[in-house]
C-alpha cells in the first residue's frame, strides 16, 4: 500500500496543531480588567447590531449595577486575542424561539481564573416577551437576563469579597 504524500502532510499539521494547543501560555490580564471572548455562530441571519454586541453592552451593565472592581472588556473571537489567565469565554448559540412568546438564550460559559479553568457549560435564560413587544426591546431584556445569570455563575468566584459584603 503506498501513502500518498498530501494525506502525511495532513497528518504532520494535525500532531503539530495538536501539540501547540496544549502548550499556550496564559498572559496575566491588564490590571483592572476582565477580559471576555465572546464567539458567537458564523453566518446568523441578523442586523449590524449582533448577538454580540447586545451581550457586550449587557454584561458591561451588569458589571456596573454590581459594583464590579473590574472593567469588562469584551473582545469577539480573533485570531489575535491573547489567552488571558484570568478570562471569561462565551460561545453563544443562536436564540431560538422554544414556545411562541418565549425567546431562549444558551451559551457555553467558561471562566479562567488565575489559570485554573472553571466550565459552567451552558448557562441558559428564557424570556417571556409581551404581545407587540418591539423585538430589540424583547432582545435587550433577554441579553440583560443572560448576562445577570451568568454573573451570578461566575462573581463568587471572581469577587468573594465582594459577597461577604452583600450578606
Amino acid at each position: 500500500m503506498k501513502i500518498k504524500p498530501s494525506l502525511l502532510i495532513v497528518a504532520t499539521l494535525l500532531a503539530a496543531c495538536s501539540a501547540a494547543a496544549k502548550e499556550v501560555a496564559r498572559v496575566p490580564a491588564p490590571d483592572g480588567v476582565l477580559p471576555v471572548v465572546i464567539t458567537e455562530s458564523m453566518g446568523s441571519m441578523g442586523n449590524a447590531f449582533t448577538d454580540y454586541d447586545r451581550l457586550d453592552l449587557a454584561l458591561k451593565k451588569v458589571a456596573k449595577e454590581r459594583n464590579w472592581p473590574l472593567q469588562v472588556s469584551v473582545e469577539k473571537f480573533a485570531s489575535n486575542t491573547l489567552d488571558y489567565q484570568t478570562e471569561l469565554n462565551i460561545s453563544l448559540q443562536y436564540v431560538r424561539q422554544q414556545i411562541p412568546g418565549e425567546y431562549l438564550y444558551r451559551g457555553w460559559t467558561i471562566l479562567w481564573l488565575n489559570g485554573k479553568k472553571h466550565n459552567f457549560g451552558i448557562i441558559e435564560f428564557r424570556y417571556n416577551y409581551r404581545m407587540g413587544e418591539q423585538t430589540d426591546l424583547s432582545m435587550e431584556k433577554l441579553y440583560l437576563g443572560a448576562a445577570k445569570a451568568t454573573a451570578d455563575k461566575i462573581e463568587p468566584l471572581l469577587f468573594p469579597d465582594l459577597q461577604k459584603e452583600q450578606k
